[in-house]
C-alpha cells in the first residue's frame, strides 16, 4: 500500500482539521508515494525509536507526539533534531503524527482512557460544532472519594505514582473532568462547568497554587501514562488491515528516586 493510501484511511477516521491551531500533525517527514507495509507506533520520535526502526525494517513510524513541532530554520546534522531528521531521509522511514485530532475526536483518547476506567457517559469540555473536542466530564452519581479514584486511577492505568493537589483526598466529589496529556490550560472551564476533580498531566507549581485556592481539586497523573494508550486505540483500528504493527515500548521518561 502506498503511503498516500494509507494516509486517505488515517484521515477519514482522525482528519487533521481536528487539531488544534498550534499543532503540527501528519506527514511531518517523508514520501506520500513510498509503499508501506510495516508500520511502528511510537509516542515520541527518539533516536533509540529510530534505530528500532531501522534496524527491524520498518517502513513508517506513527507518533502521537510531532517531532517537529515549532518552525524550524534549518535541518543540522549537528543538531538533535537535525541528526534524526537526517536518519530518518537515509533510511527512507515516514513519519507520520495523530496529536490532538486522535484528543479531540469521538472515539478518540480522551474517549478510549475513560472506557479504561469504565465510564461509559461523558460530554466533551470544549465541544466544537462538529460533535468532537479536547477534554470529557463524567459523573459519578453516588459520589467517590478522591482516594477512590486515585486507586481507581492506578489500577485501570497502571500508575506507579500520582499527583494530588488540594485539600482533602477523602472528599467525595460527583463530577469529574479529564483531559489527557498537558491540560491544565482547561481546569478554569471544567471548574465553570462544576467539575470537582480535573485529572490531566504536566501540572506546574503556579497552575496547582492556582486551582487549589479556587478549591478545584487536581490528580497529576503524568503526560506519558495517560498517552501511551494512543498506540492501542490505533491498533484496534487497523487490525483488520493487511499491514503490519508494532508497538513501541517506551519507558517513563521521569522516574522516582528514593
Amino acid at each position: 500500500m502506498k503511503t498516500k493510501d494509507f494516509i486517505s484511511i488515517l484521515e477519514k477516521k482522525y482528519p487533521k482539521t481536528l487539531a488544534e491551531e498550534w499543532d503540527n500533525v501528519g506527514l511531518l517527514v517523508g514520501d506520500e508515494e513510498k509503499e508501506i507495509q510495516n508500520i511502528l507506533f511510537a509516542l515520541d520520535v527518539t533516536e533509540e525509536v529510530i534505530d528500532f526502526a531501522i534496524t527491524h525494517s520498518f517502513d513508517m513510524i506513527i507518533s502521537h507526539h510531532p517531532p517537529i513541532f515549532r518552525g524550524i530554520k534549518r535541518v543540522l546534522k549537528q543538531d538533535v533534531l537535525g541528526a534524526k531528521i537526517f536518519k530518518l531521509v537515509k533510511h527512507g522511514i515516514n513519519v507520520y503524527t495523530l496529536h490532538t485530532n486522535l484528543d479531540a475526536q469521538k472515539a478518540g483518547l480522551n474517549d478510549y482512557i475513560l472506557e479504561k476506567l469504565g465510564v461509559t457517559v461523558s460530554t466533551i469540555l470544549e465541544k466544537r460544532e462538529d460533535g468532537t473536542g479536547i477534554g470529557r466530564i463524567f459523573q459519578y452519581p453516588e459520589g467517590k472519594s478522591i482516594e477512590e479514584i486515585q486507586k481507581l486511577l492506578s489500577h485501570k492505568l497502571g500508575l506507579s505514582f500520582q499527583r494530588y493537589i488540594g485539600h482533602d483526598v477523602q472528599q467525595v466529589v460527583h463530577r469529574v473532568c479529564l483531559v489527557n496529556g498537558s491540560g491544565m490550560s482547561y481546569w478554569r472551564i471544567a471548574k465553570l462547568k462544576g467539575a470537582e476533580l480535573f485529572i490531566t498531566g504536566d501540572v506546574s507549581y503556579h497552575d496547582a497554587l492556582d486551582a487549589k485556592e479556587c478549591r478545584m481539586n487536581v490528580i497529576d497523573i503524568g503526560h506519558y501514562e495517560a498517552e501511551r494508550f494512543f498506540a492501542e486505540l490505533l491498533m484496534q483500528d487497523f487490525e483488520h488491515t493487511f499491514l503490519t504493527f508494532q508497538i513501541f515500548e517506551s519507558k517513563p521518561l521521569f522516574q522516582l528516586i528514593k
